[in-house]
């Protein structure tokens, strides 16, 4: 790729440039404010026309260019990056090198600080009574709030190294979602994995249902963030001495459940499946303690799951 095909890219992005020197392209770091909490004034960012990695030296923001596309915009994986590059054309020769070097080079996880969760406070009473959430379970799941938009606020988290990746704002009224910063992949953590000790790991679809369940005295909680469940998620799942399915208790609950028996049979990890019952309740949050602990003690093994799937 040529300067000016890096530097019409950087423009559709939004991102200001100074100048270039060869193939390297200067300009103001677009993923400083984020991990720092400054604007970036002193252009330290530097990405290759040619190979499409970029670095700030400031703040070590780095990675390829389809990771910054897909950070910039909010994209869940790299290859609608490569297609909202590609608009309008066919790839140069010069972009598909960048687009096919080895991941391991340059996509790299990009960090944010722990000093950007300081703008937000702990959940109020009448939040956490809503959810039948404990300031304690909250307090160590490290959930907070966005008082000026009344938001949760979820911290996500490396779950090797533990550091923050960034954060999903989950509305307190309707279904409003987002992840902070755009383009984090959280498919890459399982929120509560940095606090499973042992014992059984019981997956569900929500980060507030994990803190449900600490809430009433029962640790091992992870969440994949919603219905899909990634590879890397379910090689965080396979740690675990016992996996408990309890995802959404509805259709698509269900076929997610089923999805991620198989990938974990795949390798050679059993599983379990949390029993609702005659329950018609959605989830695990909307659950007494007692009920849980039922639907955990008469969890049903995978082959007595797969012949009950035979014969209904």
């Amino acid at each position: 790729m040529t300067v000016d095909e890096m530097e019409g890219v950087l423009d559709r992005l939004g991102v200001e440039y100074v100048g270039s020197r060869g193939d390297e392209i200067q300009g103001y770091c677009p993923g400083h404010e984020v991990r720092t909490g400054k604007v970036d004034r002193n252009p330290s960012w530097y990405i290759n026309s040619e190979t499409g990695a970029h670095i700030c030296f400031s703040c070590q923001f780095k990675g390829s260019l389809q990771s910054l596309v897909s950070y910039l915009n909010g994209f869940e994986t790299l290859d609608e990056a490569k297609e909202w590059i590609n608009v309008g054309g066919e790839l140069s020769e010069a972009l598909e090198r960048a687009l096919t070097k080895k991941k391991e080079v340059f996509e790299e996880l990009v960090y944010v600080s722990e000093a950007t969760l300081a703008a937000f406070v702990e959940p109020p009473s009448h939040a956490l009574r809503s959810r039948g959430l404990t300031q304690d379970a909250a307090y160590l799941h490290e959930i907070l709030w966005d008082s000026l938009r009344e938001n949760w606020i979820i911290p996500i988290r490396d779950p090797e190294s533990k550091k923050l990746m960034g954060w999903q704002e989950k509305g307190f009224v309707g279904r409003y979602f987002r992840n902070q910063p755009q383009g984090m992949q959280k498919s890459l953590s399982l929120f509560g994995y940095d606090k499973y000790i042992g014992g059984d790991m019981i997956l569900v679809e929500s980060p507030l249902d994990v803190v449900r369940l600490e809430s009433v005295g029962i640790s091992g909680g992870v969440a994949s963030f919603g219905t899909s469940v990634s590879e890397e998620q379910i090689r965080l799942l396979k740690s675990a001495d016992r996996v408990i399915i309890a995802m959404d208790n509805d259709q698509a609950g269900q076929y997610a459940s089923s999805q991620v028996l198989t990938s974990l049979l795949e390798l050679e990890k059993d599983a379990w499946f949390f029993n609702y019952g005659d329950s018609d309740v959605k989830d695990i949050g909307a659950m007494s303690r007692q009920e849980i602990l039922n639907g955990i003690d008469s969890a049903v093994h995978s082959i007595r799951y797969s012949l009950w799937k035979d014969v209904v």
